[in-house]
């Protein structure tokens, strides 16, 4: 009886160890599966961190020949003492660097901000080639609070004046217009010039321009579930005259 006793005590003394040790396993399997997890959670955070600095180098490196012109052109109006536009020029650049410094942090911005910046970016270079364009902006109120990523369209308008309107023989203006809509949740950005087919002005490489535009298009579809589509600028057919056209497509 008594080896019958200490049967049952040892069989039970096993199972609860057996038990014991089975609920041990399944919180060693948990905790490493927590931890599992937190190793791929830290794994996107970093991979995400990784695609914004990207983003935020690719911003930094554009379009620096547009400051350097800038500044042969505040040069040349000193040079020529031209008191008035000097001092007009010099304020509208300054103002216009404050926002590539400011908007340079952000990794999207309004679409009302995105048309201050081509209307800032417009009207410098109509001082440097005055009378040779004139240009429209056409933003409905209700997408002036959208979201893109800043500078979105500066490659576009440098590719609308420099290879199209400044082409354009003296007796002919250039038109830069730029219009922005929405067809249901998809976000189009038009830019259209009446310029002539030419060469990029000297700067920064055209290949490189493509290169860089490109890469910050796809850091952007890598970053957001919208993703953008470009539509490069090329000659459309209208009853109006020549035209160029190049979309950027927002689904």
């Amino acid at each position: 009886m008594i080896l019958g006793w200490i049967t049952g005590i040892t069989g039970i003394v096993v199972a609860i160890w057996g038990y014991r040790l089975y609920r041990q396993k399944e919180q060693l399997a948990a905790r490493l599966a927590a931890q599992e997890r937190e190793v791929q959670h830290q794994q996107e955070q970093l991979s995400q961190l990784n695609s914004l600095l990207k983003m935020k180098i690719l911003q930094a490196r554009l379009n620096p020949h547009f400051l350097f012109n800038s500044l042969n052109a505040i040069q040349y109006f000193i040079s020529a003492d031209d008191r008035k536009t000097s001092l007009q020029y010099v304020s509208r650049f300054s103002a216009f660097l404050r926002k590539m410094v400011h908007y340079g942090d952000e990794i999207s911005i309004h679409l009302q901000d995105e048309a201050e910046l081509i209307r800032d970016y417009l009207v410098l270079e109509q001082f440097r080639f005055p009378d040779r364009f004139e240009y429209d902006i056409d933003l409905p109120e209700a997408l002036c609070l959208e979201d893109i990523p800043p500078f979105l369209t500066h490659g576009l308008l440098e590719e609308a004046l420099y290879k199209g309107v400044l082409h354009l023989g003296k007796e002919e203006k250039g038109k830069i217009s730029v219009t922005l809509r929405a067809k249901g949740e998809t976000l189009e950005l038009e830019v259209t010039d009446n310029g002539m087919s030419g060469e990029f002005s000297p700067g920064m490489d055209e290949g490189e321009r493509a290169v860089l535009f490109n890469h910050r298009i796809a850091q952007f579809n890598a970053l957001n579930h919208r993703q953008i589509q470009l539509e490069q600028r090329s000659a459309v057919h209208t009853g109006n005259g020549r035209l160029n056209r190049a979309m950027i497509t927002i689904r």
